[in-house]
């Protein structure tokens, strides 16, 4: 019997002054997974926003996003009966004006970090994260 999976890919961003910020997430225990986004399952009877705004609570402590962008372009992968589709999304967890309240990180996050583009570009070893994360600088940057 075949299966699909349909799970939401979470690039959590800040602006603080100028700047933007990437938080990165480490899933415990912490030297078995590297640094990424929020992931999680959508449930079956749940929306893709719904699924972001619980998944980036359930992670993060953060309640509210600012906006949420859709980045478009979801990766399809099979493990031979079982599918898997993620769907990548930004959320904006905070504005110079409005700063996001700070991370409270759910029992499965053993690390987490704000960083600059540069850096989290760079710590990131996921090709598919990396665009993403270009796709969202370019959403914002123009």
């Amino acid at each position: 019997m075949f299966s699909l999976e349909h799970r939401v890919r979470v690039f959590v961003f800040q602006f603080v002054d100028a700047q933007v910020e990437y938080l990165l997430l480490r899933q415990k225990p912490r030297e078995e997974w590297p640094l990424g986004p929020v992931v999680g399952p959508i449930g079956l009877d749940e929306g893709i926003e719904d699924a972001i705004v619980r998944e980036v609570r359930e992670e993060t402590g953060l309640e509210r996003a600012h906006h949420i962008i859709d980045l478009s372009q979801p990766t399809k992968e099979l493990f031979g009966d079982v599918g898997l589709i993620e769907w990548p999304f930004a959320y904006q967890a905070g504005t110079p004006s409005e700063p996001s309240p700070g991370i409270v990180p759910g029992p499965t996050i053993g690390e987490y970090r704000w960083m600059s583009f540069e850096e989290a570009f760079h710590t990131v070893d996921n090709a598919i994260d990396r665009a993403a994360r270009v796709r969202l600088r370019v959403d914002l940057h123009g």
